[in-house]
């Protein structure tokens, strides 16, 4: 019993130290090495919101740590987007990461550390968030396909889709999508097309 109770108070000692040098490591700040010697590996990489919303968490992340940033070399994401989930000022959660995460590839691609040929993102829409993509589209959505077709512009491979299965369930056809006119063919105004 007292050698099980000296490990455990061992083991509790390890962790102790090694949860009170994280924690100094890493409330070190930027400046490489704090004033016990050690090495702080915090990088402040910009987020996805820094860079998605630039006038609103301006360009750099300064707050949050990443000590192990990982290089993305290939970028192949689909968004499921089966439900009309929104936050809390109405912006649809699935359309606003799908442009989060495209403003971090487009960031990658022009600092050379992705090619824009290894990056795909595709928003699949059906179910009740189908309503997003058809007319008329709500203006809080608008913005963010709008968004979606810039970055496609700016040469992110990103696009919507809407599901085939969930249109002809709907008895909607593409004159019913917010990129196409009334005939069906697509709309020249519209930025891109879904």
């Amino acid at each position: 019993m007292k050698k099980m109770a000296r490990q455990l108070v061992v083991g509790t000692l390890v962790a102790l130290g090694a949860l009170v040098g994280t924690n100094r490591a890493l409330a070190a700040g930027s400046s490489g090495v704090d004033k016990n010697g050690v090495l702080d590996r915090c990088q402040y990489l910009p987020l996805a919101t820094n860079l998605a919303f630039p006038k609103k968490f301006g360009a750099k992340n300064t707050t949050i740590c990443v000590d192990i940033p990982v290089q993305v070399e290939k970028a192949k994401m689909v968004f499921n987007m089966d439900t009309d989930t929104v936050d809390g000022k109405g912006n649809s959660n699935g359309l606003k990461h799908m442009v989060m995460m495209g403003a971090v590839m487009k960031d990658q691609i022009a600092k050379g550390l992705i090619k824009p040929d290894e990056v795909s993102i595709i928003g699949i829409v059906h179910g009740s968030a189908l309503k997003w993509v058809t007319k008329p589209v709500p203006p809080q959505q608008k913005k963010w396909i709008d968004a979606i077709f810039k970055l496609q512009h700016e040469g992110v491979n990103i696009h919507l889709e809407a599901c085939a299965a969930a249109m002809n369930g709907a008895h909607l056809t593409k004159k019913n999508l917010y990129t196409y006119d009334a005939e069906g063919n697509p709309d020249p105004k519209a930025g891109g097309r879904i």
